[in-house]
C-alpha cells in the first residue's frame, strides 16, 4: 500500500512532552470537527477489534454523541491513530499526519467511536471528538500498544448481580415475551448467531426505576433513570424488594418505552399545530432528534417495530416517569389505577399534553440532556399525570 497523508483542520492541537521524547516516541492530542475526520478505511488493520453499530457499546456512544453536544468530547475517549508523522500548520490551525505501513500505522484504538460518529450524518449541529496521534512507535511496538489500550475493565456490577442471580425475577416476569432472549444481563452476551444481545439489563433497569415509587414521591423524581445507569444499579441492589412489586407490570412499563419513542414526534407535531405554535417547526428540527433516510432506521424491541426517528432519551424518561402517578399498590405489587390504560392515553389528548410540555422545555434548553436532566422537566410531566388521574376520578363519581 502506497504512504498517504491527510491534512485535517483542528479546534485545538497539544504535543504532550514525555522523558521518552528524545527516543522517538511522541504523543499528541488534538479536537476535531467530526465531519473534518478522514476516511480511515484503509488503514483500520491494527484496529484487532471489528466495531459494529449494535449492541450495549455502540448504543450508549450514538446516544451521548446525539443528546449531549457540549459534553461528548468530555464523555468520549475520542480515537487514536498511530502514524509515521504528524505535523502542525499554526497559521491555518491544520495538522497533517502522514502514515506508511499498515501494519503499524492506522486506528489503533476507539474504532466503535469512529464508525459511530462517521454513520451519523444527520445532525443540524457541529460536534467534536478527541483524536491521539502516536508517533515513532514500529511493528514491534504498536501490538504492545494495541493490547494494552483493549484490556478489559474491571467486571462490571450487572455482571456481578447476574451471577448471584439477582436478576432471576425479572427474567421470571418476562418468561415468554418477543424480547426475552434479547436482553443481556452481563458483559459481552451474544445471541445464537454470535451477535450482540441489543438490550442492556441495566436500560431495563434504569425504565422500572422510572415507576419506583416506594423511595420516590411527588416531589422527589427518579431522575437518575435517565441520568445515570449506574446509579439505577445500585438503587436496585439496595431496593430489590421494591423492585420486585414491579415485575407483574414489567411487560406493560417496557412495551411503554418503546411506544413513547414511537408516538411522541407525531405527538409533537400534532400538539404544536393544534396551538398555532411553530416557532420550533417540527419534531426533526428540534436539537438531538435524528430523522433516519433511506432503509435506516431505529429499533424498538420491546414493541417490535421501527422508526425512522432517532428520539432522545432526555425527551422520553420524563414523560414516561410521569405514568407512576396512574400506579396503585395492591398487598404484594403496584398495578395500573382502575380504568387507566397507558398506551391508549399516550396516544389521545393525555399524550399530546405530556409532548407539548416536553417541547416547550426542549425549544427552551436546545440540549436533549438538560431536558432529561431538569427536576422541572419532571416535575411538570408528573403533575400532568396527577391532574389527569384526578379529573378522571372525578368524572366517575360525578
Amino acid at each position: 500500500m502506497k504512504s498517504e497523508s491527510f491534512t485535517i483542520p483542528v479546534v485545538s492541537f497539544r504535543h504532550l512532552d514525555t522523558p521518552f521524547t528524545k527516543s522517538g516516541y511522541k504523543d499528541y492530542f488534538a479536537v476535531v470537527k467530526v465531519k473534518d475526520l478522514p476516511d480511515l478505511a484503509a488503514w483500520r488493520r491494527i484496529n484487532v477489534r471489528h466495531p459494529k453499530l449494535t449492541g450495549s457499546v455502540p448504543k450508549k456512544i450514538s446516544n451521548g454523541y446525539k443528546e449531549c453536544p457540549e459534553m461528548f468530547v468530555f464523555m468520549n475517549r475520542g480515537i487514536v491513530l498511530a502514524v509515521h508523522s504528524v505535523s502542525f500548520d499554526n497559521k491555518t490551525n491544520e495538522m497533517t499526519v502522514k502514515m506508511t505501513n499498515p501494519a503499524a500505522h492506522g486506528l489503533l484504538d476507539g474504532g466503535h467511536t469512529y464508525n459511530i460518529v462517521c454513520g451519523e450524518n444527520d445532525l443540524d449541529f457541529d460536534q467534536y471528538v478527541k483524536v491521539e496521534i502516536l508517533e515513532g512507535f514500529d511493528n514491534e511496538d504498536v501490538p504492545n500498544l494495541v493490547d494494552a489500550r483493549n484490556t478489559s475493565n474491571q467486571v462490571k456490577d450487572e455482571s456481578l448481580m447476574n451471577l448471584r442471580e439477582k436478576f432471576k425475577p425479572l427474567q421470571n416476569a418476562i418468561k415468554g415475551k418477543p424480547y426475552e432472549k434479547l436482553i443481556a444481563y452481563s458483559e459481552f452476551q451474544v445471541d445464537g448467531d454470535g451477535n450482540a444481545k441489543p438490550i442492556d439489563i441495566r436500560d431495563v433497569i434504569a425504565i422500572l426505576t422510572a415507576f419506583e415509587k416506594k423511595n420516590f414521591n411527588d416531589s422527589v423524581h427518579p431522575i437518575n433513570s435517565y441520568r445515570s445507569k449506574a446509579a439505577c444499579l445500585t438503587h436496585f441492589r439496595d431496593h430489590e424488594k421494591d423492585y420486585e412489586k414491579l415485575y407483574p407490570i414489567a411487560d406493560d412499563l417496557l412495551r411503554l418505552y418503546d411506544t413513547i419513542k414511537l408516538e411522541l414526534p407525531e405527538l409533537y407535531n400534532t400538539a404544536r399545530g393544534s396551538k398555532g405554535d411553530v416557532s420550533g417547526g417540527k419534531f426533526g428540527k428540534l436539537t438531538g432528534v435524528t430523522v433516519y433516510k433511506g432503509n435506516k432506521s431505529t429499533p424498538l424491541h420491546f414493541i417490535g417495530k421501527e422508526t425512522k426517528r432517532g428520539v432522545p432519551e432526555g425527551f422520553v424518561f420524563p414523560i414516561l416517569g410521569a405514568f407512576r402517578a396512574f400506579l396503585e399498590k395492591s398487598p404484594a405489587q403496584y398495578r395500573w389505577a382502575k380504568g387507566i390504560d397507558p398506551f391508549s392515553m399516550i396516544k389521545g389528548d393525555f399524550g399530546l399534553s405530556l409532548a407539548s410540555t416536553i417541547g416547550t422545555f426542549a425549544l427552551d434548553a436546545k440540549n436533549p440532556s438538560k431536558t432529561g436532566k431538569s427536576p422541572l422537566v419532571w416535575q411538570a410531566c408528573y403533575q400532568t399525570a396527577q391532574l389527569e388521574h384526578l379529573k378522571r376520578k372525578h368524572s366517575k363519581t360525578a
